[in-house]
């Protein structure tokens, strides 16, 4: 009998037993913590030659700086583990043995998460000790106002913006199609409707705007770059919309189209 435990199970074992899983996320985690790193040590030396200490703001905003490239590696993640089986021709298999369909969606994103989001938790703290060790006593610490909630929405974000991709893999079934419309949503939106927008509407529109939802999330506070944004809280809110929006329209066309 199928059931959902064994979906998961079963999608589970598909994922960790892929060599490219492991090498993708682990040289993201280690990137991600070098990276804040060195950028912590170029603030360290800016400090030096005379630049007055960051704000709380720039310096969590410093250690965090890494997640905009893990928010397009996860994506990019995302929407493998469903295209990826349309490409190898596995989605045959994979529906014949799961013939409701729903649950497959539902068990990949429930495995996504399951295996990203404590390795995020770890690389996100990592990456703001390594950060504010070399920006020193000018930098944040993990005792300040905000910053539990701050490493929780950094290591949130890129999770969910895997589940983004995700959808997005199976609502288009193409690799590369899905990751060309990612790039679009994440990076070339962002830049033309800002100016296309009238100045009285940009900043109500573009705190909806996934990109800079998931900017607001790692915030101290709600500033997620230069538009207006919305709360940490609120910003996770709508980057879950999106994400819930991308998932529910690939199970209804996974239900009414053939593999």
């Amino acid at each position: 009998m199928i059931t959902f435990p064994r979906v998961v199970r079963s999608e589970w074992t598909k994922l960790v037993s892929l060599r490219s899983t492991w090498l993708t996320l682990g040289t993201a985690a280690v990137l991600a913590v070098v990276l804040s790193g060195a950028i912590g040590y170029g603030v360290s030396r800016s400090i030096d030659g005379g630049e007055p200490a960051p704000a709380l703001s720039e310096a969590v905003g410093a250690a965090f700086l890494p997640i905009d490239f893990f928010v397009l590696v996860f994506g990019v993640f995302g929407i493998l583990q469903m295209s990826g089986e349309y490409g190898s021709g596995l989605i045959r298999a994979t529906l014949t043995a799961v013939p409701r369909r729903w649950p497959v969606v539902c068990a990949k994103a429930a495995v996504l998460v399951a295996l990203t989001l404590p390795l995020m938790a770890v690389t996100c703290l990592a990456s703001f000790v390594a950060c504010q060790a070399f920006i020193g006593d000018g930098g944040a610490a993990l005792g300040d106002p905000g910053m539990p909630a701050a490493i929780a929405g950094a290591a949130a974000c890129p999770v969910l913006f895997g589940l983004l991709g995700l959808g997005l893999g199976a609502v288009l079934r193409n690799t590369a199609g899905a990751i060309t419309t990612l790039v679009a949503a994440l990076f070339v939106v962002p830049l033309l409707l800002g100016p296309a927008l009238p100045g009285d509407r940009e900043d109500a529109i573009m705190k909806y705007v996934p990109t800079v939802a998931g900017q607001a999330m790692y915030s101290v506070d709600g500033g997620g770059g230069p538009f207006e944004t919305l709360s940490p809280g609120a910003s996770a809110a709508v980057l879950v919309g999106w994400s819930a929006l991308a998932l529910a329209g690939g199970v209804a066309l996974l239900r009414r189209r053939d593999a």
